[in-house]
């Protein structure tokens, strides 16, 4: 079954983008700058450096955690409360308390989430926790880094999961059509999880067909078989 059967009907269709809101334990790196770095120095955590190079691991250790109840801990300002922004609001929200507390006159404040990840799971040929760097990335690229749906993969009902302030959405995508491709919440965020389920002939035999073209060579070989026995 193809992908995006109508793709030409969606073509130059508008799209739309919406920045992911932060989440309890998302992993924040948050920097902060002055025209004059020294007062702007206290106000950022050191990172440790490995062969003068920050390892991802590294420095995600060395990030803010969001807790439960939504903040983080930062030097001098202490707790700040970033749950439900967006990384660009929390910026403003952490400038304007730097500003407005007399810490530093001009700061910029730059926010981002480290641990970025998705889970795909079921009918897909490589399943399993995908982490990646942009903001949002496409369901297409998510199912491109997993290297595809299988043939057995049930394309017209592909389930994405996601938590929102603390309530959990299910979304149910239609592949083989391009009408989804514009809302911007089947953009994959951070946390999400997308699960592929297996069409009847997969699901009745118990996962021991893995596709029609495996049931069509059982069945050729049988036949042969016969035919070989009959002589």
């Amino acid at each position: 079954m193809l992908y995006l059967q109508d793709l030409d009907s969606y073509s130059n269709s508008t799209v739309t983008y919406a920045s992911p809101k932060i989440q309890p334990n998302d992993i924040l790196k948050v920097d902060i700058g002055d025209i004059n770095p020294v007062v702007a120095a206290p106000f950022n955590m050191t990172t440790a450096t490995t062969n003068n190079q920050n390892s991802v691991e590294m420095v995600k250790l060395s990030g803010y955690l969001v807790n439960p109840q939504g903040t983080i801990m930062m030097p001098i300002l202490n707790e700040v409360k970033v749950a439900g922004l967006t990384p660009a609001n929390a910026e403003i929200k952490i400038k304007e308390r730097l500003i407005n507390e007399n810490y530093l006159v001009s700061p910029t404040v730059q926010v981002r989430v480290l641990n970025n990840k998705f889970t795909i799971l079921g009918e897909v040929n490589a399943p399993g926790v995908i982490p990646f760097n942009e903001e949002t990335i496409s369901l297409l690229e998510a199912i491109g880094l997993a290297r595809d749906l299988t043939y057995s993969a049930i394309r017209k009902d592909v389930k994405l999961i996601r938590e929102v302030d603390g309530k959990r959405l299910v979304f149910h995508v239609d592949m083989t059509t391009a009408s989804w491709m514009s809302n911007p919440n089947f953009r994959i965020r951070q946390n999400d999880v997308i699960v592929v389920a297996p069409n009847k002939l997969k699901a009745n035999s118990g996962g021991l067909i893995k596709d029609p073209i495996q049931l069509l060579g059982i069945v050729a070989s049988l036949s042969a078989l016969i035919i070989v026995i009959a002589q």
